[in-house]
């Protein structure tokens, strides 16, 4: 094997493993609410919070870190998110301003005492936790939800807010019902709630704010459980603020308290969905590689039934995945979903013609080298959104960590698959065509689809014409 062709063997599998890891190492909770429906109709509550924990070795204590977007289409109204399943002792962040005053949105850290008026949090409340806003600032965005110019013709304005609340174990949580800030906890209660129609004359962190509708859900206030302990970095330097996912509801959260024995449901819309993708990532597509690589006569007929199979599993799960979006394909998961499937029905494509063209000119072409690249990526590619959407599902350490150790293992089991079969045809060749072929054999490792090896190689005599173009694959016999 030349070494060229084992760098660069290397750097695409190395460079996908470093990807994989990345993946895994992000630790996702978000929790939203998609309620807006534009300025000229009556919508819900729209929210999205993140949040990070980081276990902080100085002060022996976990900081919380808290992204959050807000979106209306006026300047009434407020929105909150607080710790606990009560106001009384929740630490909350109500947002609420004026977006075309040039002024920030305002961020006020309150707490109540009981169903009352929430109050501007002092140091002695605290007990030892302290907030500080890190971001606060006003975007405007058009109706497919990129962003523009802020004016009041504006489709929606976001408020987005990130804060960090440091030593936030020690916030007291005072009152019955409410919940400390614990870092390890499973499913932490938390509460939302908003006003859609208050006029808020004196900007103001302490300013008076109208209660919320009384009635539970989209109608003024509901609740959510957050998996804390899948946010926790015990990094020694904290982690960065939590991105805000788009399109995405929940990630580590849930609308009812996180039972994790209970979480899997056999015949539920994301289990089929993963199943299926699995299946065609882990286990068929990569039979598909072994069949062509098998020698046997029917190599080429095993290769494509098998990857139509896979084909059909992973259009299967993608339509599953399109009905379980409901319209939304703003996250990378759904969208490199989307990209994948799309571009199978391209690869099938450019699998034919390489081999219709191949049995014409015995020798590679740009569509034969297209279709080899386009597999290689699209197992990359598939792997590592396999990976991602374990992790937006909040799938345990373990499973996420077992999952890519097969995925190496069939990187490395099927890249010396390819090595194996070209030593073994290399050294069946006679001398005299050794010479001729070692350029086609460079690059071939992993190649998705290429069935000129076998194919040629099984071809007798009488299947040759005498004016047939000059097979690299086979020497000429003598006359």
């Amino acid at each position: 094997m030349p070494r060229s062709a084992i760098n660069r063997v290397l750097l695409v599998w190395i460079t996908a493993i470093i990807y994989l890891f990345g993946i895994i190492l992000a630790k996702p909770v978000q929790y939203c609410k998609f309620g807006y429906k534009g300025k000229e109709e009556h919508g819900d509550v729209d929210f999205c919070m993140a949040v990070a924990m980081h276990e902080n070795r100085s002060s022996n204590a976990y900081d919380m870190y808290l992204s959050m977007t807000v979106t209306r289409g006026s300047d009434l109204g407020w929105t909150a998110v607080g710790t606990g399943s009560v106001m009384a002792g929740s630490l909350m962040t109500i947002v609420y301003g004026e977006p075309l005053t040039g002024e920030p949105p305002v961020v006020s850290i309150r707490t109540a005492a009981a169903h009352h008026q929430p109050k501007r949090i002092t140091q002695e409340q605290a007990g030892g936790a302290e907030v500080r806003v890190l971001q606060a600032e006003w975007r405007a965005i058009d109706e497919d939800r990129t962003l523009a110019t802020l004016s009041s013709s504006s489709y929606a304005y976001v408020a987005e807010v990130s804060l960090v609340c440091y030593s936030c174990n020690l916030w007291p949580a005072k009152g019955r019902g409410s919940s400390k800030i614990s870092a390890t906890a499973t499913s932490l209660p938390w509460i939302w709630a908003w006003n859609e129609d208050q006029e808020i004359s004196a900007l103001s962190d302490d300013a008076h704010l109208n209660g919320h509708r009384h009635r539970r859900g989209n109608g003024g206030w509901g609740e959510f459980y957050v998996n804390m302990a899948q946010s926790l970095s015990t990094a020694e330097n904290p982690p960065p603020v939590p991105v805000i996912r788009p399109g995405v509801g929940t990630l580590g959260t849930s609308d009812t308290p996180i039972d994790r024995s209970k979480r899997f449901s056999l015949f539920s819309n994301g289990t089929i969905h993963g199943f299926l993708m699995g299946m065609a990532f882990l286990v068929v597509f990569p039979l598909g590689v072994l069949a062509m690589r098998s020698q046997s006569s029917k190599s080429f007929k095993y290769h494509w039934i098998i990857q139509l199979v896979a084909s059909l599993c992973t259009g299967a799960g993608a339509i599953i995945g399109i009905i379980m979006s409901r319209g939304s394909f703003n996250s990378p998961h759904q969208v490199a979903g989307l990209l994948v499937s799309g571009v199978l029905g391209l690869q099938a494509f450019l699998g034919w013609r390489h081999h219709v063209i191949f049995l014409r000119v015995r020798h590679r072409t740009w569509i034969s080298h297209a279709h080899i690249w386009a597999g290689r990526l699209i197992m990359i590619v598939g792997w590592a959104n396999f990976l991602s959407g374990m992790v937006f599902v909040a799938t345990g350490p373990f499973w996420v960590i077992l999952v890519s150790a097969i995925i190496v293992g069939e990187i490395v089991g099927l890249t010396f698959w390819v090595w194996t079969c070209n030593r073994r045809k290399s050294r069946k060749a006679p001398p005299e065509a050794s010479e001729l072929w070692q350029g086609e054999r460079d690059g071939e490792y992993f190649a998705v689809g290429e069935d000129e090896e076998t194919e040629m190689n099984d071809m007798g005599d009488h299947d040759k014409h005498e004016s047939s173009p000059y097979d690299p694959m086979l020497p000429r016999r003598s006359h």
